[in-house]
């Protein structure tokens, strides 16, 4: 089971339940307004067994300032990103940020909760993917049992994410679509960090975005 919930500054929040006869799920990403999804979870009484982040921007992050459980999990070479988030916003304009989101919310923002290592996970039909270009620590979550990859701001459905933020790289982004999506199963689907999911032939297809990256 994937439902997806999309915040006020358009990145999503999904609630991934991979396991038949389980109660158990997981969030991947904690965009400030990510109440709908943890509304989701009670109803349908599930438990979270943990918090995946692709990435460090704070569109993808800055729930955690409300989110006080354990067992969330990131690649620590973001960990700089997801507890600053003021430090992106040099790159960033504030006008494009929803007036619902106070300035003063971001820069007062200092998350002091464990962050743990995401390569060093126990969950069972996991896989940790790295694909650095939009941020050194970037990373998917493979789910192979439901045929799904979840690329936060790695490929979209209609594009790419951005390499010229701060430890962005188009390198990166080039060698990382080149050596990872284009090795994953044709048969999945792709659930990015903004928009909806489609499936990998689709994206391979019509992404132009995409092929300006892809190697000859």
């Amino acid at each position: 089971m994937i439902e997806r919930f999309e915040s006020i500054m358009t990145s999503n929040c999904y609630v991934v339940s991979p396991y038949k006869n389980n109660s158990i799920c997981y969030l991947i990403d904690l965009p400030p307004d990510f109440d709908a999804a943890i509304q989701f979870v009670k109803t349908n009484n599930l438990s979270i067994g943990g918090v995946l982040l692709t990435h460090g921007h704070y569109d993808h992050t800055l729930g955690l300032k409300s989110y006080d459980e354990e067992h969330i999990y990131m690649n620590l070479n973001d960990e700089f990103l997801a507890r600053n988030p003021k430090e992106q916003l040099s790159s960033l304009l504030l006008e494009a940020m929803n007036p619902l989101m106070k300035s003063n919310d971001i820069y007062l923002h200092n998350y002091d909760g464990s962050l743990n290592d995401v390569f060093e996970h126990s969950f069972d039909s996991l896989k940790v993917l790295e694909n650095p270009g939009h941020t050194k620590g970037s990373v998917s979550f493979e789910f192979n049992d439901l045929g799904a990859v979840f690329t936060g701001d790695f490929v979209f459905a209609e594009g790419i994410g951005r390499t010229d933020l701060f430890s962005g790289s188009s390198e990166e982004m080039k060698e990382s679509i080149n050596s990872v999506f284009l090795q994953l199963d044709p048969y999945y689907d792709i659930f990015p960090g903004h928009g909806k999911s489609d499936s990998f032939k689709n994206i391979l297809k019509y992404n132009s975005y995409l092929w300006e990256f892809i190697n000859d």
